[in-house]
């Protein structure tokens, strides 16, 4: 079994989004005890700041995006009004803004749920509050994404854009969404580097805090992550 130190010093809300990047055992050990509330409110509001601020150079992928929908509309035989088109874009701006609001409390029900039902088949011992405090702070690469997004926004040639993938750290870089199925594309975005280190700190979370194996909590998380990915996966294929 995982060994968790009695003593483990007590850290701020702030110290715990940030350390549990590098050091997640020590970060779930200290804040086992402690609610997921402040630190949904701190980390969305650091969302928050951060797709503000950064809007300006995510734009290119949020337009890419849009008109990859579009074309994909008009390939079914479903075009968008041209009088709607300027509307639909305009709120898929607002849309970027809203997900970024939700990400983390809509996670932590939702992503919550599934580690859950994940440290079950693991065998950890954890309530759902944990478990919606492990998929909380296992949410903090996720943030970070929007970072490493701007980032390419700032040198990439908006031109050259596609759609997000085209911003991605992972599989779903090398795959011409515009040729290849929302299914695909959908399973691919889950296999980049943010998720993956997602997965990672939702495992050390899981054993941890479920106080097991650091291979269960392995099973668990990869239960949660698989059951995540179904639900991005099948509504594609049956779109």
């Amino acid at each position: 079994m995982t060994e968790v130190s009695a003593g483990s010093p007590k850290g701020s809300v702030f110290e715990d989004v940030l350390e549990v990047l590098w050091a997640p055992a020590k970060v779930f050990d200290r804040s086992r005890a402690k609610g997921v509330g402040m630190y949904i409110v701190v980390l969305t509001a650091i969302t928050l700041v951060i797709v503000l601020a950064t809007k300006g150079l995510i734009q290119p992928y949020i337009d890419a995006n849009f008109d990859l929908q579009m074309q994909q509309m008009a390939a079914k035989g479903k075009p968008m009004p041209a009088e709607a088109v300027a509307a639909a874009q305009n709120f898929a701006g607002y849309g970027f803004i809203a997900a970024g609001v939700l990400l983390i409390p809509l996670g932590a029900v939702l992503t919550g749920l599934l580690v859950w039902i994940g440290g079950k088949v693991a065998s950890a011992r954890f309530t759902y509050g944990q478990a919606m405090l492990i998929a909380t702070l296992a949410s903090v690469p996720r943030v970070l994404g929007f970072v490493a997004t701007a980032v390419q926004g700032a040198i990439a040639d908006p031109q050259s854009i596609r759609s997000f993938s085209d911003a991605a750290l992972g599989a779903a870089r090398f795959v011409d969404p515009t040729s290849a199925s929302p299914a695909l594309m959908a399973l691919l975005a889950n296999l980049d580097v943010f998720n993956i280190w997602q997965l990672v700190i939702m495992a050390v979370g899981i054993s941890v805090i479920g106080r097991v194996e650091r291979s269960a909590g392995f099973v668990g998380a990869l239960v949660a992550w698989g059951v995540g990915v179904a639900l991005t996966v099948v509504p594609a294929l049956l779109a």
